[in-house]
């Protein structure tokens, strides 16, 4: 599941923003498991098989992220990874309108994962992170992917 970054956009802001939000460091340690231990886990117990249709089909959520990211100047990640392609978009508070909000909704539709996330730590209100699945995946011999 290793994850290669086919690029990655910054752009500087024009504002200054502060970041006052709490670290979560209330968690119990021993009740998580390591990152090693998943690994493992997933390693074991999960396989994948190319799906044609969306490997054929691909392309679209590629070309939408690079063209939202280098026509607006929004910071996105894109990276391959095994099953599929991770696209994150990095956020601030705003009204997002016209074309710029059609080419979110394109990334809503084509995604078959969506996660909103804290962007503080990479200087922007949200991350949403857009997943692309150009396998099916199984974990256990069952399949887990939902296109």
């Amino acid at each position: 599941m290793e994850k290669k970054l086919l690029f990655s956009n910054r752009y500087e802001k024009d504002m200054n923003l502060f970041d006052d939000m709490p670290e979560l460091s209330d968690i119990d340690d021993a009740k998580v498991l390591t990152i090693d231990d998943f690994y493992e886990y997933m390693n074991k117990k999960r396989r994948c098989v190319p799906n044609k249709e969306r490997i054929a089909n691909k392309d679209q959520f590629i070309k939408t992220v690079s063209e939202l990211s280098e026509t607006y100047k929004i910071n996105a990640d894109l990276s391959e990874f095994d099953a599929g392609y991770i696209a994150n978009i990095y956020l601030d508070y705003a009204n997002y309108c016209g074309y710029i909000k059609k080419m979110l909704a394109i990334l809503f539709v084509l995604a078959d994962d969506i996660s909103f996330f804290d962007g503080h730590k990479a200087d922007s209100d949200m991350l949403f992170s857009f997943t692309y699945h150009t396998h099916n995946i199984y974990l256990n011999n069952r399949e887990i992917t939902d296109f």
